[in-house]
């Protein structure tokens, strides 16, 4: 895969956008209630606020390359963009300005990882397309297992702002990369009457349920660890790289044994996994039980994140673009329900109360999945 030119570049493309990505959200939240005293509800409107461009952009920009768009062109003008959101988030204090080029930021960076698992599945035909995603989806986690804990690093030691220009470099590197990338020729294809699945909407709610304890988890969990644990102040990081280290065997191990499983038999075990989980994380907060529990995390977030693209595009067969988008705005439509549900229940409750919602989120998409399982596929 690293041989192969098309494939590398994106892969670094797909590390360059974890990085970024994995740098700034868990910090952010940090940033914004330490530094700058924002009260939990306002930093969940501010997520949900980024979440919704997110969606929106992806989703026009979904059906527009589906139909003849460059998909590099595309990437390209997002990250021009992103590099203009990060610094904007850096430099202003005021919230309405921070809101401003979160909206930016975040509604250039969310579409460009749906765009590129559809020029990759596009160029990819064979049996190791699976994999490849898979390969693809864990090089985030990568990204996660470094990000983090260096992220808090260079939070304590340069500050925000600092943090953002070296993500806005960081974006600079990943526009030059994208000078070597092509579309593929089926990028293009003639308007086709859409297969409806009976199961999508299942498959849409459990992966939505899953990313929303996931993002109340992102947002919370530093805070109820700045709380509890205030000795240990890279611990948040340390935590979410660990989990992201542990993703990577699980995501690449699912894609390379997909064949060989019902489609929705490793999900299912995934969403179990998220109970156990957040039902530990509630009622043991001391840092062994907080390391070990990470594998639990692991499985939840890393099967469904490796799986659940190839299931999308199983399921939407012609439609790679759409089918890519489904799945990240079904992630971002997940983070939107958990920025302003975590923002509310931690306002009110706190960051224990946050824990509860999530192990609900987890039972919600076990149950979805289950249905799914179920059901037959049709046209419509």
């Amino acid at each position: 895969m690293l041989i192969e030119p098309m494939k590398s570049r994106l892969i670094f493309l797909s590390i360059s956008m974890g990085l970024a990505g994995a740098a700034v959200m868990p910090v952010l939240s940090t940033h914004l209630a330490v530094n700058l005293a924002i009260e939990p509800i306002w930093i969940g409107i501010l997520f949900a606020s980024n979440t919704l461009s997110g969606v929106a952009a992806s989703h026009w920009l979904a059906k527009h390359s589906d139909q003849g768009l460059s998909r590099v062109r595309i990437v390209r003008a997002c990250l021009i963009l992103s590099i203009i959101g990060v610094v904007g988030l850096g430099l202003t204090h005021q919230y309405w300005l921070l809101l401003i080029a979160g909206i930016v930021m975040f509604g250039a960076i969310s579409p460009i990882q749906p765009q590129v698992f559809a020029l990759a599945r596009e160029q990819i035909q064979d049996d190791s397309a699976t994999l490849y995603q898979s390969v693809l989806r864990a090089t985030m986690s990568l990204s996660w297992i470094v990000g983090p804990p260096l992220a808090y690093i260079l939070f304590d030691q340069i500050g925000f702002f600092g943090l953002t220009i070296i993500c806005a470099v960081m974006f600079v590197f990943a526009w030059f990369t994208t000078s070597h990338l092509e579309d593929s020729p089926l990028s293009v294809r003639p308007a086709v009457q859409p297969i409806v699945d009976g199961r999508l909407k299942w498959l849409v709610l459990a992966v939505a349920a899953v990313f929303a304890a996931n993002n109340m988890y992102i947002v919370y969990m530093p805070i109820f660890i700045y709380e509890t644990l205030p000795s240990v102040k890279v611990l948040p990081g340390l935590l979410m790289g660990l989990a992201a280290g542990l993703e990577i065997p699980l995501m690449i191990g699912a894609g390379a044994y997909a064949n060989r499983w019902r489609l929705f038999s490793p999900l299912k075990l995934a969403a179990a996994c998220g109970v156990v989980f957040y039902f530990v994380l509630y009622f043991f907060h001391n840092l062994p039980t907080l390391i070990v529990i990470q594998i639990f995390n692991a499985m939840f977030i890393g099967v469904t994140a490796g799986l659940g693209i190839s299931v999308f595009q199983t399921l939407m067969e012609g439609r790679m673009g759409m089918a890519s988008t489904l799945y990240s705005n079904a992630i971002k439509m997940g983070g939107l329900a958990g920025a302003l549900g975590g923002g509310v229940i931690a306002q009110f409750l706190g960051p224990l109360g946050v824990f509860i919602a999530c192990g609900v989120m987890s039972v919600v998409a076990y149950a979805a999945l289950h249905i799914a399982s179920q059901r037959k596929w049709s046209f419509s």
